[in-house]
């Protein structure tokens, strides 16, 4: 289990460390469906994304649970994400619905496996600036979107707070970082233009920075000081999310 939990962090890390693009596929399902949605996803459907990583069509693609108990459910929109990881933007826009081609892999249809239905969705799509790994264990992702006043200032002050996570990581049980900006939507829908995840290896550690401790109380206080300014309202979301499943890289 402990060899399981490295390789699906540093896959999870793989999708979103390199100089790529990526999305988000938000998805709101019912109670009555979740566990059938998800042995769906984790038994069939994510071997379906690992050939298409293996043929090169996509970089990467994993299963995010939002986790439960943390304030009104009511007040999410969403309960999974699935994350699709691609080179450049020409590959993403002509990616394929790989999930089609189920009854001619599996040799059944995918209703079979039982019922499911969908609430609200919506696709983010993003560019990642920058971001790290370190290769240990990691479990629990936060998923963070916002609006800066400045967006250059937000990206520099980002990667020099990026520089100051990565060399205490470790201490603190972090095991992945990144920041991007949004490519689209870009409207009144979504005022966001910058994103965050911060993985961690436990419950504790995630709970510590949204505290504003663990790495966080690691980085000069004038410098958050100047963050937060910089970002006055703070972030428009932020999702606690558990890594389900993942693909591997391609070899």
């Amino acid at each position: 289990m402990k060899k399981y939990l490295i390789v699906l962090l540093t896959l999870f890390s793989v999708l979103l460390t390199a100089q790529n693009v990526f999305f988000l596929h938000g998805i709101s399902v019912p109670n009555q469906y979740r566990k059938t949605f998800e042995s769906i996803q984790v038994e069939y459907l994510s071997k379906m994304a690992q050939d298409e990583v293996d043929a090169g069509r996509m970089e990467g693609w994993a299963l995010l649970k939002r986790v439960q108990g943390i304030g009104n459910s009511s007040d999410y929109k969403y309960n999974y994400f699935w994350v699709h990881s691609f080179e450049n933007i020409d590959q993403m826009v002509n990616r394929r619905s790989f999930w089609r081609n189920f009854k001619s892999k599996f040799g059944i249809e995918r209703s079979s496996l039982g019922k499911v239905e969908y609430g609200a969705n919506g696709r983010y799509f993003f560019k990642t600036v920058s971001a790290f790994q370190t290769g240990e264990v990691g479990k629990y992702v936060i998923l963070n979107d916002g609006r800066p006043k400045d967006l250059n200032k937000a990206i520099e002050l980002s990667e020099k707070a990026g520089k100051i996570f990565e060399k205490n990581a470790k201490k603190h049980g972090m095991t992945g970082w990144g920041v991007a900006t949004t490519i689209a939507p870009q409207d009144m829908h979504n005022p966001s233009n910058i994103f965050f995840w911060d993985i961690y290896d436990s419950m504790s550690g995630v709970m510590k920075h949204m505290a504003y401790e663990s790495v966080i109380s690691e980085v000069p206080q004038e410098m958050n000081m100047e963050f937060s300014e910089n970002m006055p309202n703070g972030f428009n979301h932020r999702n606690i999310c558990e890594i389900l499943s993942i693909t591997k890289p391609k070899m």
